[in-house]
């Protein structure tokens, strides 16, 4: 269900199509919003802040043939990039072929050459895109219909739509040698399929990603990361941490109110309330993976840390909080994997007589 919203429609009527009539107010991740083509009831754009959501109100003819009409949220962006978001349409809607998506276009121009992600009101899903300033657009429509995930990927000059519905997969559709120059207007729009009406789409968990660059190299060149929180019910999305630094395997605490995980060999505890990691120390062992694993009863923290004089991986618990870490095994490598639910064993793959096998060991390092 969509979360109440509010937003305010501007009556006056514009004539000419003016780039400088756009606002140049950033707004949430975009750089502006404003009205594509000589439509008769200009648009509006708001990003509400509490919910992260961006709602645009768009009218106009159409998205099609030589020339289009919109309101179009747009960020000025150069190279590859992925662009995500889950759109929805508010109310019955005057025009089957109203439309939502992701655009990317070389200029504000009514006539410019560009392609778009749509999502109609009647459900048809495609891929449209005009190959040159003032031709006719083209379209390739998709399999699936009724889409309210939408992704639009760059990477050269091809072009990759990826659409489904919330908690199905993914279907495909590309397109090949399009050229809109390096930099493009990335953004979301709104079109009404008649110049009259007004039509309003909500969109939430809007993503722009660069993407790896060819030849990166996993464990060794990071991008960064994002610590996000997601509701498995509804599918929404939060950022709560950004990092420049590879940060892996967040694991809730048994209250609900930190995350624990690893980064650069060492653990950190993420608290929810003030959105900032605090150092959880761990003593000498300064190495430690994405192996690491809580106990049921929330108290220890079973960690997976490298020790090359003893072969690698080695096993370590430490209370929650941190402190010493206790050596579990003796000899790597050993990959931990969980605890029983009684907390008494641990659970790892490891490697013994040249050969990989799945073992358990007493979490307090003693065998009886």
């Amino acid at each position: 269900m969509l979360k109440k919203f509010a937003f305010f429609i501007l009556m006056y009527s514009i004539t000419l199509v003016n780039p400088s009539l756009f606002s140049q107010t950033a707004m949430g991740i975009f750089n502006g919003h404003g009205d594509i083509g000589a439509v008769v009831k200009p648009g509006e754009a708001t990003y509400i802040a509490a919910t992260r959501q961006y709602v645009i109100s768009g009218s106009g003819y159409n998205i099609w043939g030589d020339h289009d009409e919109f309101h179009f949220a747009w960020k000025k962006i150069k190279g590859d990039f992925i662009a995500y978001a889950r759109g929805e349409f508010v109310g019955a809607g005057v025009e089957a072929h109203r439309k939502i998506g992701w655009m990317a276009r070389k200029s504000l121009e009514g006539n410019a050459p560009h392609i778009n992600a749509v999502v109609h009101g009647d459900g048809l899903t495609s891929l449209q895109f005009r190959k040159t300033a003032g031709s006719a657009t083209e379209e390739i429509r998709s399999a699936l219909t009724h889409a309210n995930i939408i992704q639009l990927e760059r990477k050269g000059n091809v072009y990759t739509m990826r659409v489904a519905k919330y908690g199905e997969p993914f279907v495909t559709t590309q397109t090949e040698a399009l050229d809109l120059g390096e930099e493009v207007y990335l953004g979301l729009f709104v079109g009404s399929h008649n110049a009259d009406v007004i039509e309003t789409g909500v969109f939430n968990d809007v993503r722009i990603c660069i993407p790896a660059w060819d030849g990166l190299v996993q464990y060794r060149n990071y991008l960064g990361s994002h610590v996000e929180l997601l509701d498995i019910a509804t599918g929404s999305r939060e950022i709560v941490y950004t990092s420049p630094k590879s940060l892996q395997a967040p694991n809730w605490t048994t209250d609900d109110k930190s995350l624990i995980y690893n980064s650069e060999g060492l653990m950190y505890n993420f608290d929810l309330a003030t959105r900032k990691p605090s150092l959880l120390p761990t003593g000498e062992v300064k190495n430690n993976n994405n192996d690491h694993v809580l106990s049921f009863d929330g108290k220890m923290l079973g960690l997976s840390s490298g020790v090359g004089d003893l072969g690698g991986s080695i096993i370590y618990t430490v209370p929650v909080a941190g402190g010493i870490p206790k050596q579990i095994t003796p000899k790597g490598p050993s990959y931990l994997h969980g605890w029983s639910p009684n907390d008494q064993l641990l659970i790892f793959t490891g490697r013994r007589n040249d050969e990989y096998d799945i073992y358990t060991v007493p979490s307090n390092g003693v065998r009886k």
